[in-house]
């Protein structure tokens, strides 16, 4: 019944039979062929042979009669030759005369004949022989054997050649047909009757029921199983994307009847049940699009562009209300190229249409109010610009009065310190000596000695903050004097280490690099101001460094004069490598200072150095972690005069 129902599976049966069979023929065949060839060619050197064996026999016993006539006995040896019916004729010749001595043949019907002429035979082969006697040729005798019974062996060969191999090939036949009904044709039906109920879209049971697989079979078997449990849970997968998709899923012919649409199409156009759409609608061109128009242009898009986004067009829904829709579709084609149907999306758009008519509105009045907004504005601008111009005349009058009260300050500090200075030396020379022995005027004394050292140390730190804030205050306000000239990098660079040499000693435990080229090109500025630099740069260093060492290394890079101090210190934290080069911003716990050490300086030597390098249009930076030293950078272009 399955072999009877099933082509697919006999076809494949039949394929692979006749293939075996063709192929087993082929191979056969080839194989007679070259049996056959074997067996002439044996056949072919056997009767040479034999020929060659009659030749020699013949001219051997045929000399003596042959040289004394006796024509009785030539005769006889020569019949008896051919009674072989290999041999088809003997001829024996006189040498002397080369007449035909005596002759043998054969007639059609293969009996023995007596000829005085060569005869005329087919398909024969001969050799010739010299009769010798007493030494010299007396004649010569020629044999002549035919192929004929080497043709008759081998076509009976042939024959059962061919009956073998059609035995043979009914034997394969036969074993193929019961093997391949048993192991492929049946299993192959059992699969096809799978696939056939699977492409009938009907419940489909397990594979197993259609019959047991073996082999290969059953490895293709539940393939095609997984493989449909795949297919039908993608196809439910992308059924429940189409039946829940908020958007309208929509296939029509080009005609505009409308083929398949989702839940979400039919309810956008105000039905309940996609059948109830697929009911109603018969022409999308006159009963959905509220211009027909907008269809035909859509389509002529389509035949075009083979797909169109974005299309805005109206709809008109069941309850005769135009609601606007942005359509996505594309052309669907056959393999000849020819237009099938179109697919496509459609998206209510109306809310987000009106709100952005409302929204419009809504700007005009904001531009508007923007624009009235900034009338104010500029008055206010104006205002605030005018009272910039005051306030920028009242810094300047402030810098002119701190730079007045700078001097005026100078003047009384100077006398205090040098009074301070006479008291100390005066009462260490005059007084100091009689508290010797009293212990309560010694310690008194001390008193007022370190009270005095106290005086002169803050009057000195009180006259750097002063001239520093004069000297800053002169950069901003522009009154600062600049002497620039050409500058020897090296010898001002050697001489501000001099300067701190001092501070160097006061610290044993902190070693000095200094890393300077051969030469280094001149600079356009005011020496002064570069001593300045290098004092603070390397005065903060050693301050700030308890142990280890400090570099200070000179090059030429990027057409500037680079100077680096680098030191081994506490280090900057990098949230503060920018305010330390601000006015009055001193290392506190936390930047550079540790815990327990008193604030040292003005905090006004980092932004004069800032000034003084930005006054030549240079740079000047920090790079820093904290607890592994700082590197101050420092780059004064060497081409740059003074602005």
């Amino acid at each position: 019944m399955i072999s009877g129902r099933f082509s697919l599976a006999r076809s494949v049966g039949g394929a692979v039979l006749l293939t075996l069979v063709c192929v087993n023929t082929a191979l056969l065949a080839a194989f007679s062929l070259m049996d056959i060839y074997n067996e002439k060619t044996r056949l072919d050197d056997a009767l040479h042979t034999e020929l060659s064996v009659l030749a020699e026999q013949l001219a051997v016993n045929l000399n003596a009669p042959l040289w004394y006539m006796e024509r009785d006995h030539l005769v006889r040896v020569v019949e008896g030759v051919m009674q072989n019916e290999h041999v088809a004729a003997v001829l024996v010749t006189d040498r002397e005369t080369g007449r035909l001595t005596l002759g043998r043949t054969r007639d059609k019907a293969w009996h023995i004949s007596p000829t005085q002429t060569r005869p005329a035979l087919d398909d024969v082969v001969d050799t010739k022989r010299d009769i010798i006697y007493g030494g010299r040729p007396i004649g010569t005798v020629e044999v002549f054997c035919s192929r004929r019974f080497m043709t008759r062996d081998l076509n009976a060969a042939l024959g059962w050649i061919i009956l073998r191999i059609l035995g043979l090939n009914a034997a394969l036949a036969a074993a193929l047909v019961l093997v391949l009904r048993r192991q492929v044709i049946r299993p192959l039906a059992r699969l096809e009757a799978y696939a056939a109920r699977v492409s009938s879209g009907r419940n489909v049971p397990p594979l197993a029921e259609y019959g047991p697989l073996r082999g290969e079979l059953r490895s293709l078997g539940l393939a095609m199983e997984a493989m449909v449990r795949q297919l039908s849970a993608a196809q439910r997968k992308y059924r429940s994307i189409f039946e829940n998709a908020t958007e309208g899923i929509f296939q029509t012919t080009l005609d505009g009847r409308l083929l398949e649409a989702n839940l979400a199409m039919a309810q956008m156009l105000g039905h309940e049940t996609q059948e109830q759409l697929l009911t109603a609608v018969d022409d999308m061109a006159t009963q959905v699009f509220y211009d027909p128009e907008d269809r035909r242009r859509l389509i002529e898009l389509l035949l075009v562009e083979q797909s169109v986004r974005e299309y805005r067009t109206r709809f008109t829904r069941r309850d005769d209300q135009i609601i606007w829709v942005l359509v996505n579709v594309r052309l669907v084609r056959d393999p000849a190229g020819d237009p099938l149907y179109v697919e496509g999306t459609a998206m209510d758009v109306t809310a987000r249409l009106r709100a952005e008519r409302r929204l419009g509105i809504l700007n005009r009045h904001l531009r508007e109010a923007v624009r009235e907004r900034t009338k104010r504005l500029a008055v206010k601008a104006s205002q605030l610009e005018t009272a910039n111009v005051r306030l920028q005349e009242l810094d300047r009058l402030k810098s002119r009065f701190l730079s007045t009260v700078s001097h005026d300050l100078r003047t009384p500090l100077t006398s205090i310190m040098g009074f301070a200075k006479l008291i100390s030396r005066d009462f260490s020379k005059y007084f100091e000596p009689f508290a010797n022995g009293h212990d309560r005027l010694t310690h008194q004394a001390k008193r007022l000695t370190a009270n005095l050292a106290i005086i002169e140390s803050e009057g000195e730190r009180l006259t750097r903050l002063i001239n520093d804030f004069l000297d800053l205050s002169k950069i901003e306000s522009g009154r600062a004097e600049w002497r620039d000239g050409p500058v020897d990098a090296l010898r001002i660079i050697r001489g501000a280490v001099d300067a701190v040499s001092a501070d160097f000693e006061a610290k044993p435990e902190v070693a000095f690099v200094l890393d300077l080229p051969a030469s280094l090109p001149e600079l356009h500025m005011d020496q002064d101001r570069l001593s300045q630099i290098l004092v603070n740069l390397l005065g903060n260093a050693v301050k700030f460094t308890d142990e280890g060492s400090v570099r200070l290394r000179a090059a030429v890079a990027n057409a500037a004069l680079r100077l680096e101090v680098t030191d081994t210190g506490v280090g900057v934290p990098r949230e503060s490598l920018e305010k330390i080069f601000d006015k009055f911003h001193q290392a506190e716990i936390g930047d550079t200072v540790q815990e327990g050490r008193r604030r040292q300086g003005t905090g006004l030597g980092l932004a004069i150095c800032r000034q003084i390098v930005e006054h030549y249009q240079g740079r000047i930076w920090a790079e820093s972690e904290l607890g592994r030293g700082s590197t101050f950078i420092v780059e004064l272009p060497l081409n740059q005069a003074a602005a």
